[in-house]
């Protein structure tokens, strides 16, 4: 007969094991930009709360808005989201770097 301990600990035992094996490799650092996806319907206006809220999705510590015709480094910061937007400031893509 199974000692009911002993098979509640083996099945504990098991899914500690199971649930560190699915765990990310390595979680992102700090202040640093990783990539996310949103979804709009419509795209919107940038605005200072969009950019927060972008800010906050990507984990990034800068954001850097990129409007037609001005000049930018081409430094990779892997810190900064980079927000493009056409030339009437609507949301054209935002990716990290």
């Amino acid at each position: 007969m199974f000692n009911i301990n002993a098979v509640t600990r083996l099945i504990l035992a098991t899914s500690l094991v199971l649930g560190a094996c699915s765990m990310p490799a390595m979680a992102a650092q700090a202040g640093q930009c990783k990539a996310f996806t949103l979804n709009f319907v419509v795209a919107p206006e940038v605005t200072p709360a969009l950019l927060e809220m972008l800010r906050k999705e990507s984990g990034a510590t800068l954001v850097r808005v990129e409007k037609p015709g001005d000049i930018f480094t081409q430094e990779v910061n892997p810190n900064r989201l980079r927000v493009i937007v056409d030339k009437n400031n609507i949301l054209v893509r935002y990716l990290c770097g």
